[in-house]
């Protein structure tokens, strides 16, 4: 999980249990965020938040391994960029949850699409009222909305460099004169 989905679901009231309801983890980055939160007022206590979160290191040889797998990595923050490196060094199943345009880009360029959940519909699973509502951007159809316009943007991208013609003189066969 990130930050903003762990925000949220705080600011929700739905931690606890989202907690017990999952195996939660994350990275260094993301829990001393999740500590801090934003403009530095804390959000969950940081020993209460180690005691229900698997919270994994990622080392610099860690993040420059896959850094040259993926170029996009250098897009993200210093949060999203630790997660996917975790996460895309594991053999195991994960999912992962961060409403983040450019860490969702990076999920969809990198493969990824079905690995990728909203806050909703992890709370929908463990049968949480979401009562008030949430912010759009933790919503099941925001995030499929957002799969759906990076991915019909990577295959434009795509279809784009298939496309491009041969240079002049490579084209095979005789090249005919038109006079």
């Amino acid at each position: 999980m990130d930050n903003n989905a762990i925000s949220a679901c705080h600011d929700l009231g739905g931690w606890k249990a989202l907690a017990s309801g999952f195996q939660l983890e994350t990275v260094e980055e993301v829990a001393s965020e999740a500590g801090t939160g934003y403009q530095h007022r804390e959000i969950i206590d940081p020993a209460e938040f180690r005691e229900v979160v698997a919270v994994h290191a990622v080392s610099r040889h860690d993040r420059l391994a896959c850094q040259s797998r993926y170029a996009d990595l250098g897009m993200l923050d210093d949060g999203e960029r630790d997660l996917w490196v975790h996460a895309t060094g594991r053999s195991d199943a994960w999912m992962l949850c961060g409403p983040d345009i450019a860490s969702i880009r990076f999920g969809v360029r990198a493969g990824y699409t079905d690995r990728l959940v909203s806050l909703e519909e992890l709370l929908m699973k463990i049968g949480y009222p979401i009562k008030g509502g949430l912010r759009e951007h933790f919503t099941r159809k925001w995030l499929q909305a957002r799969i759906d316009e990076f991915s019909l943007e990577l295959a434009f991208e795509r279809a784009r460099t298939e496309a491009k013609p041969a240079p002049a003189g490579k084209r095979g066969g005789a090249a005919k004169s038109r006079r």
